[in-house]
């Protein structure tokens, strides 16, 4: 880990200099982590020889397990660092949140086999179940990939290169995401859709300096002859964490305890076990990642402290500074470990699920996100919601540090809460795996295809007149 650290430092670094030294990555709004995190993915996809690569490899190795614990840190901080929205108006937000979700994700699986029943079937012998593929590698990523690996195989479907080809989707899928999330933030900077941003300070002064004002970090909320004031508010995100590390501990254990009452011995095959564990529910709350109980970790602290009297003890400053810092760690790591090796079958099927999921998703982004989402952020939450449908939560908070780097916007509260909504069911959860056991190898594939795809409309229609009644409504107040 301390080498890793070290290499992260140095890839930050060159990050830096490439930044201050070459204005056109200003213009296209790149930070340095993203810069940083693109040398380190270069570095360790180049052979140096073997003493040289098992460095590389042990870095990348401990590398890839940091997104997840750094995006629990950031979102520690978040309701520690500020008091979270009225309660009323945050249930609007997260509902037509979740409500878009389900649109990005069962819409992956909607086109998928519109283009599978359209394009592939006629000019390959392939089950239907292919069509899935954009849903299990772009929304469920490469856990989800080689879990439905093992569904692909079962006797009904046999599609035997299933999991190569959701492996390579996946992969695909983090590099697009990532590189075109950078190009639609382009053209939204341009359009004045991001409600954060402010480039004055670079354009005035190559990003070398800031106002006075943002200098300041570890303001002395207790005399530091009891404490360090900075360590202080270090022992405040640390317990936030903590308290959210044992709120998933109580949760998953108590489910699985009440579990035991209920046990069953299966058997079977590989893919019906898949099914089987998905629908148990210590499974559904095992779905549940970290960042959301460490969410609530922090305004538990945050309570706590105005319970006795204390809540100025917090010094939001700096909390956001250490979260922002946590921040541009994850995005280097999240993009040193992307995994560019996989094998590569059925090529065509495969770039024509790719294209329309790519479709799809900046379809997704560009056009009903605006619609659904909440006014005042629907740019952020959509370039979230985003990198998600296209890889990994990670890409998304990488977009996100793009256009709102000190996590103002409130759009990261509202994913966070969302996720319980989606997480147990689409893009991994017990949908994905029993659609392709229980329904696509068993009904007519017209008929799937155009039930989902008027679900997706259903939805669509509900979240639009919801996110419409929600703004008359603000406006109105």
């Amino acid at each position: 880990m301390i080498s890793a650290f070290i290499f992260v430092a140095i890839l930050l670094l060159l990050g830096v200099g490439l930044r201050l030294s070459f204005s056109v990555f200003r213009w296209l709004y790149i930070p340095a982590s993203v810069l940083a995190g693109m040398i380190g993915l270069l570095i360790t996809q180049i052979n140096f020889g073997d003493s040289i690569s098992l460095y590389t490899a042990d870095w990348k190795e401990t590398l890839g397990s940091w997104p997840g614990f750094l995006i629990a840190v950031i979102f520690a901080g978040m309701l520690l660092e500020r008091k979270p929205a009225p309660w009323r108006k945050s249930i609007s937000r997260v509902g037509r949140q979740g409500l878009m979700v389900w649109v990005i994700v069962l819409g992956e699986t909607a086109v998928g086999l519109t283009a599978t029943l359209l394009f592939i079937k006629p000019f390959f012998d392939v089950p239907h179940s292919i069509g899935t593929l954009i849903e299990t590698g772009f929304a469920g990523g490469h856990g989800t990939a080689a879990a439905m690996g093992q569904v692909f195989e079962h006797p009904t479907i046999q599609l035997t290169s299933g999991l190569d080809l959701g492996i390579l989707m996946a992969t695909g899928g983090l590099l697009y995401g990532l590189l075109s999330g950078i190009f639609w933030i382009n053209v939204a900077a341009r359009k004045g859709w991001i409600a954060k941003q402010d480039t004055k300070p670079e354009a005035e002064n190559n990003g070398t300096s800031l106002p006075k004002s943002n200098q300041i970090i570890g303001y002395a909320r207790i005399g530091k002859e009891t404490i360090d004031p900075l360590l202080l508010q270090v022992l405040w995100l640390a317990i936030a964490f903590g308290i959210g590390l044992g709120l998933q501990s109580l949760v998953t254990s108590s489910v699985g305890f009440l579990e035991s009452f209920n046990e069953t011995v299966t058997t079977g095959l590989n893919g019906e076990k898949q099914l089987s564990d998905r629908l148990t529910l210590e499974s559904i709350a095992g779905s549940f990642p970290l960042f959301i109980y460490t969410l609530f970790g922090g305004w538990i602290v945050r309570i706590i402290l105005r319970f006795l009297g204390h809540e100025t003890a917090i010094d939001s400053e700096t909390i956001n500074r250490f979260t922002s810092t946590a921040m541009d760690i994850l995005i280097v790591a999240a993009i040193t470990t992307l995994n560019l090796t996989a094998v590569a079958t059925l090529i065509v099927p495969f770039a024509i699920l790719f294209i329309c999921g790519a479709m799809w998703t900046g379809f997704c982004l560009m056009f009903l996100a605006r619609r659904m989402l909440p006014h005042e952020h629907w740019f952020e939450l959509g370039l979230i919601n985003y990198g998600m449908s296209t890889g990994t939560t990670a890409t998304g908070f990488v977009l996100l540090r793009l256009v709102d780097p000190e996590l103002e916007s409130g759009a990261a509260e509202d994913y966070a809460l969302a996720a319980p909504l989606s997480s147990p069911f689409i893009g991994g959860g017990m949908i994905t795996v029993a659609m392709p056991l229980l329904v696509l190898e068993r009904a007519p594939l017209p008929i799937t295809a155009i039930t989902i795809a008027l679900i997706v409309a259903v939805i669509i229609v509900i979240g639009q007149r919801w996110n419409r009644r929600a703004a008359a409504n603000q406006t109105m107040y």
